[in-house]
């Protein structure tokens, strides 16, 4: 019974952030994933709704919308989840604000093996009415976007780190109480340099 409050709990007050560079596949894992939130806070989806013929002329807008909806979120202790490049401080604020106010946070982080692959499907979403982002602003999200992984991990109740080079999402590893759970045989580069990484910071390996 205590077991099964303390789930509830944990749900009603879940705040799952979905981070990687563009192109790694956030929304693809969001709606893969199918989470058991009430609020949904994708600035990209916002900016849409706001101007549909150039949802770009809308970003400052759509950007104090989603502010918006994460202070309602976490006011109203409703459980949602958020995107994020992971590439400034912003996020980590938001974060720490959710785990200030009680929120189990879980951080689901997706990307590929070579920034190439980012840029080209970028490319590819174009093409089907999606947003433009430049070469060189992928390239820097793509390394700050890692950087910026290190430091949050440790706000964080859970991590899913997921490979998206292929197919559909594969799911590598996850993080609970300073553990480190390999999840599949076959680890990209990329995990296994973030598996280093992590390690070194005292995370304990579970076969």
């Amino acid at each position: 019974m205590a077991r099964k409050k303390l789930l509830s709990m944990l749900q009603s007050k879940l705040a799952i952030f979905y981070c990687g560079t563009n192109g790694a596949g956030k929304s693809t894992l969001r709606g893969f994933n199918q989470d058991s939130v009430q609020v949904v806070i994708d600035s990209d989806h916002i900016a849409a709704r706001i101007n549909p013929q150039a949802p770009r002329l809308a970003d400052f807008e759509a950007g104090r919308e989603a502010i918006r909806l994460f202070r309602f979120a976490l006011a109203n202790q409703i459980p949602f989840s958020m995107e994020s490049t992971l590439s400034g401080h912003s996020i980590m604020q938001r974060m720490h604000q959710a785990k200030e106010a009680g929120f189990f946070v879980r951080l689901n982080y997706v990307a590929v093996d070579k920034v190439s692959l980012n840029i080209t499907r970028v490319a590819e979403r174009v093409k089907t009415g999606g947003h433009f982002i430049d070469e060189a602003t992928i390239r820097q999200r793509f390394e700050t976007s890692r950087q910026n992984l290190l430091q949050v991990v440790p706000l964080c109740d859970e991590v899913f780190v997921y490979d998206n080079s292929a197919a559909q999402p594969q799911l590598i590893f996850c993080l609970q109480a300073q553990q480190l759970f390999g999840l599949t045989t076959h680890w990209p580069l990329w995990c296994e340099t973030l598996r280093q990484d992590l390690l070194e910071m005292g995370y304990q390996a579970v076969d």
